[in-house]
């Protein structure tokens, strides 16, 4: 009894030996990706492998270990967002338009059917669930009786799977799993990178130069000006990069390797706003040798007006690896016409083009204005306004450095109104107009100073000599008065020692000043003109006084 008992445990172990190597041999699958570093975060078909890398996509390993047959399975690929991107074939048949896919013949989803190796040549995309982020994958088998040996071990890459990261946050990752493990296939991965980064493509929009060309400030218009010239029509602002590689030209939004160019890369609308009837801008890229490696052209406009105010700018060349700016210039032109309301004129950027990712469940790759089939696309997402013009109120503005009336001491003003000139239109003259003044003044007292006070001429406030029945001072005209006139004007009484800001409402005003008793000491102070504060920022600059 003992003896059959021993023989039938030797029988058992025998029987294990010998089915061990099938029940045990196993195709180990392995998945590896070398993620984006960095993608725009508005980005509707950002790119889920390093862009840079030849060829890159996700990589299926498969190392058979023992001789073992081998059935038909499914891996599924789960991402972290929307699939934005289609494949050319599913199961090894095309897809058409038709379909309501407008697969971009570039660079679609799709297995490296080149690249495949070993039992992977014949692997393929089975399905693909956009709205959940969803690939499954159809891994070969070769039924119950023939067997896979380690010879067999091979490799395929997906290629060119693109996410809706609008709205997400980094780092991405993808998850998978097998649809059965009793068919000798092991998942030994169940997480990869997708992308490390997700960041502003804009880094920011401002005023400015890239210190290779010319700063050349803010425009300044004023709203009497409707002639075409205008006080100061050039302008420039820098658009810098938000990171490294996050503008791309068409070329470098396919993957590297793929048959051609996409239709568009990450292109940049600008849009340009406040700018009056008949009043044009023309922008301007400046780059050169010393610019690190960043070109563009306008895939559409480049003049703007008041009604034609978008344009999108198209990198021709980016380096990858440096965080890159362009400087514009901007400049003013055509003729005004209607009425001219003071305001800012403002430049806006986002990338471009703007739509959805998916259109009735599949992803939009339909036409854009602007695009015959417009693959790449973005979230809106402004930066800015920026202002990069004034429109003002035609004004002047002057400064009396020192001014008193304390005793006999009293202060004589003149103010010419030179809008009455020799010049006439064609040879640059000014525009004759009338305007009222507005006197700001700011007194001292003995420690520090006292609260400013301000006289506004009208037909019922007329110090002084030379203002009309309204209280303008009319072209080719010159107002006097005295400090003491200005106080009694205003209802003030005392004794005054401080400065005085004159602002007209015309253009070209000039004037002198003069201290004296009336027993004849006389001494001048200047009356200095300044550069309109609204085109011409006074904090933080060194003005350029004149008289």
């Amino acid at each position: 009894m003992k003896s059959s008992k021993w023989i039938l445990g030797l029988m058992v172990a025998v029987l294990v030996l010998a089915l061990a190597p099938s029940s045990f041999a196993q195709v180990q699958i392995t998945i590896f990706n070398s993620p984006s570093p960095g993608e725009i975060q508005t980005n509707r078909n950002a790119q889920t492998s390093d862009p840079t890398s030849l060829n890159a996509g996700i990589t299926v390993s498969g190392a058979v270990f023992a001789a073992a047959p081998l059935t038909t399975t499914r891996l599924i690929l789960t991402f972290p967002a929307v699939i934005s991107s289609a494949p050319d074939s599913v199961d090894g048949t095309l897809w058409s338009s038709a379909s309501g896919l407008n697969v971009p013949s570039a660079d679609p989803m799709r297995i490296d059917v080149a690249g495949a190796t070993g039992l992977f040549k014949t692997a393929s995309i089975a399905t693909v669930d956009f709205a959940n982020g969803v690939i499954t994958l159809t891994l070969p088998g070769f039924g119950a009786t023939t067997n896979v040996v380690p010879a067999d071990s091979g490799s395929f890459r997906l290629v060119a799977t693109r996410l809706d990261v609008n709205g997400k946050t980094a780092p991405l990752t993808a998850t998978a799993s097998l649809s059965s493990s009793a068919n000798n296939y092991q998942l030994t991965t169940t997480s990869f990178p997708l992308i490390n980064t997700l960041g502003a493509g804009i880094g920011s929009l401002t005023q400015g130069t890239t210190g290779t060309f010319t700063n050349k400030g803010t425009t300044l218009m004023f709203n009497n000006q409707n002639t075409g010239t205008f006080a100061d029509p050039d302008a420039s602002f820098v658009l810098a990069e938000g990171f490294a590689n996050a503008w791309r030209t068409n070329t470098q939004v396919s993957t590297k390797g793929a048959a051609g160019p996409l239709p568009n890369g990450t292109n940049i609308r600008l849009t340009v706003s406040g700018l009056p009837a008949g009043v044009t801008a023309t922008i301007t890229p400046r780059t050169d040798a010393t610019t690190p490696g960043v070109t563009v052209t306008y895939a559409s406009g480049g003049a703007f007006d008041a009604t034609n105010n978008t344009a999108t700018i198209v990198f021709t060349s980016t380096n990858p690896n440096v965080v890159e700016s362009i400087q514009f210039d901007f400049l003013l032109g055509g003729v005004p016409t209607g009425t001219i309301n003071p305001g800012a004129i403002t430049v806006t950027a986002t990338h471009s083009p703007i739509g959805a990712a998916l259109k009735n469940g599949v992803p939009d790759q339909s036409s854009i204005t602007g695009f015959a089939t417009s693959y790449i696309r973005f979230a809106q997402a402004d930066v800015g306004p920026l202002t990069i013009g004034t429109i003002v109120a035609a004004n002047t503005t002057l400064l009396i450095p020192y001014a008193v009336k304390v005793g006999t001491y009293d202060t004589g003003i003149a103010i010419a109104n030179t809008t009455l000139d020799p010049f006439g239109s064609a040879g640059g003259g000014a525009t004759a107009t009338a305007g009222t003044m507005v006197f700001t003044m700011f007194p001292r007292n003995a420690t520090g100073a006292d609260p400013s006070f301000t006289l506004t001429t009208s037909s019922t406030v007329r110090p002084g000599v030379g203002l009309s029945t309204s209280g303008t001072l009319v072209a080719g005209g010159t107002w006097t008065g005295l400090m003491s006139d200005i106080m009694t004007a205003a209802g003030k009484t005392g004794d005054y020692f401080g400065y005085i800001f004159i602002q007209t409402n015309f253009l070209n005003a000039h004037g002198a000043a003069y201290i004296f008793n009336g027993a004849g000491f006389t001494s001048s102070t200047p009356v200095l003109v300044l550069a309109p504060p609204a085109g011409s920022n006074r904090n933080g600059t060194v003005e350029a006084l004149n008289n």
